[in-house]
């Protein structure tokens, strides 16, 4: 027991006179209650529950007994710590201050009386005005921290609701600092407490919505956090297909991952589900973009068939030789059409990659059935304007093999047809149409189905036909169709002029002969005839004795290009055929023509 001497000593008389002189004497109730902070407990308990009963409106007062039960709550009793609480909140509830002395000591030495602290912050929030609530809600959380589960849900469930919609998306920042929590530091916590059900409602509010995009993680890593948790909660079948079926619509770029996670649900389940796991897989297969989810869902698929095949065998000590079988086929075809798969996805990035469909040729050319089917496919899928730069193969050759199929059965015909369909088409360069006519041409030569004038009328009938423009058309504008700019290829003329040749036997056949000549004077009359073309062409004639024909060329030459230095070159040739000239004036007034040209290039 402490004795009245204890409490009240001499040294406090002048205190205590001065208090009954005036008992509302603040500054003298804290002068009076600091002098004692060195007395034992009791002593500073009765001084300090006499001052607030005097003047219990005062802050400070409470402060100060505040404190004391702070730094001695071990050595006091709860009821009367509750009591002291009450008694103080009758008349400071409207102060943030006691308020907040009260909840730091209740949660630092009274966190066992769970439903007492939380009643407590209730009356805190009810009383004190809403601009401070951000203060009371720091220490709350720290409470909810600190007991978590159920009370904890509770606690941060109703911070959802005070904190601005604006900092849950992360469009914001939280005031005070510490509440700036986002939705997805509330899920951390609920998972943290155990409140799934919680958590899964709180993500398909992020992924069914477009308003989160600010958010620390991506809507992504989201969605597949979202997918994962529902799967760990066993979730329907129809609930998981339908999320990942709405997830592929909004991220098409994410199918194969996302298909990966419906597989990874279906096999969290029973074995009923082994052929919608290797139907998925297929799916996967069929659908990915890129070569390396390519190679990670064919890994992952060959794995399955081989872990099921095992599993199978492993199971049952007699297994069905049928069940057997065709687990082995479904694994054999998975490794045969490795090729073929990536070839499907080769043409899903670019359908109008010609060597992409070159490969696929390749896979098919022991199934003749399939690979007529397939170029077709590629014929009619191919955008000639649309054909990457550096691809191998060229769209004509794809002609040439649909045509060459046929015609190697004798099917000459069809092959007829075809190349007569080819070249209605469209190609990047008139080159490619060049080469069809070619390859059209020696189709009919190689065969007796033809005759052999046919080969020549095929390609005079695309050489010799006008378009209306033909002399001021442009053989390399692309803007131009390669059917009007065909007239104008060397390499067609080439072809042609050497096909009509090789008919000539003797200078009797004047037909072929002059076929030939008139290919040189319309290449002329194009401006596709270079001096070379023209110095091949005297050289033909006088090879056929048309000595003054040929003789002519050589003048047309030098009248026709004006360069002095192709000029020279033709006058060096020229001046070699003088022998065949017998008029001495003639001979002489080429040879002073030729010395004056050797002259000006001395100069």
């Amino acid at each position: 027991m402490i004795s009245i001497d204890e409490i009240v000593k001499d040294e406090d008389l002048a205190y205590e006179i001065a208090l009954i002189k005036d008992n509302k004497n603040l500054q003298t109730w804290e002068s009076y209650y600091e002098s004692k902070l060195n007395d034992a407990l009791p002593a500073k308990l009765s001084l300090i529950s006499r001052a607030v009963k005097v003047l219990p409106e005062s802050e400070e007062l409470w402060v100060n007994y505040l404190n004391l039960v702070d730094t001695n709550y071990e050595s006091m009793l709860i009821k009367e710590i509750k009591q002291i609480i009450d008694q103080c909140l009758a008349t400071q509830s409207k102060s943030l201050t006691i308020w907040l002395k009260i909840l730091d000591i209740l949660i630092e030495h009274a966190i066992d009386q769970v439903t007492y602290i939380r009643h407590k912050f209730n009356q805190c929030l009810q009383n004190t005005p809403a601009k401070y609530h951000g203060k009371i809600w720091v220490l709350f959380i720290k409470f909810g921290d600190i007991v978590g589960g159920p009370t904890g849900v509770e606690i941060y469930s109703r911070l959802m609701k005070f904190i601005s919609p604006k900092v849950l998306k992360s469009s914001d920042a939280g005031s005070p600092a510490e509440l700036g929590m986002t939705i997805l530091d509330f899920i951390d916590k609920f998972i943290e407490f155990g409140d799934e059900g919680r958590v899964l409602k709180l993500y398909s509010e992020i992924v069914q919505s477009n308003e989160y995009s600010n958010l620390p993680k991506s809507p992504v890593q989201i969605l597949f956090e979202y997918l994962d948790l529902l799967i760990d909660n066993s979730v329907k079948d129809k609930e998981f297909e339908s999320q990942i079926n709405e997830a592929i619509k909004k991220y098409p770029d994410q199918t194969t991952n996302l298909q990966l996670k419906l597989i990874t649900f279906y096999k969290s389940k029973n074995d009923d589900y082994v052929d919608k796991i290797r139907s998925t897989y297929l799916t996967a297969l069929k659908d990915c973009k890129t070569v390396y989810d390519f190679e990670k869902v064919y890994n992952e698929f060959t794995k399955f068939e081989q872990q099921d095949i095992q599993s199978y065998l492993d199971s049952d000590t007699d297994p069905n030789t049928i069940i057997l079988s065709q687990k082995l086929i479904n694994f054999e075809e998975l490794l045969n059409n490795r090729r073929l798969l990536m070839n499907d996805l080769q043409l899903r990035q670019d359908v109008n990659n010609v060597d992409y469909w070159f490969n696929r040729f390749d896979i098919f050319k022991s199934q003749l059935n399939v690979l007529i089917q397939t170029i077709a496919n590629a014929i009619k899928s191919i955008n000639p304007l649309k054909i990457p730069r550096n691809c191998q193969h060229k769209l004509y050759e794809i002609w040439i093999k649909y045509a060459h199929i046929y015609a190697s059965s004798s099917d000459f015909k069809t092959a007829d047809f075809i190349y007569g369909k080819s070249v209605q088409s469209q190609y990047p360069h008139p080159n490619e149409l060049a080469e069809l006519y070619i390859s059209w041409s020696e189709m009919r030569l190689a065969n007796d189905y033809f005759k052999e004038s046919d080969a020549i009328e095929l390609l005079e009938n695309v050489l010799y036909r006008e378009t209306g423009n033909d002399l001021h058309i442009n053989y390399s504008d692309s803007s131009i169709p390669v059917q009007k700019r065909i007239r104008k290829s060397i390499q067609l003329w080439d072809f042609y002029l050497d096909l009509v040749e090789s008919f000539i036997e003797s200078a009797s056949d004047v037909i072929h002969i002059g076929k030939i000549c008139d290919a040189y004077e319309t290449m002329i009359k194009l401006k596709i005839a270079t001096p070379k073309k023209l110095i091949n062409f005297a050289t033909f004639l006088e090879r056929w004795g048309y000595i003054e024909k040929s003789l002519s060329i050589y003048e047309r030459c030098l009248h026709i290009f004006k360069d002095e230095t192709i000029r020279s070159e033709i006058w060096r040739v020229y001046i070699t055929k003088l022998k065949f000239i017998d008029h001495k004036e003639r001979r002489k007034d080429i040879e002073e023509r030729y010395m004056d040209v050797v002259k000006y290039r001395g100069k």
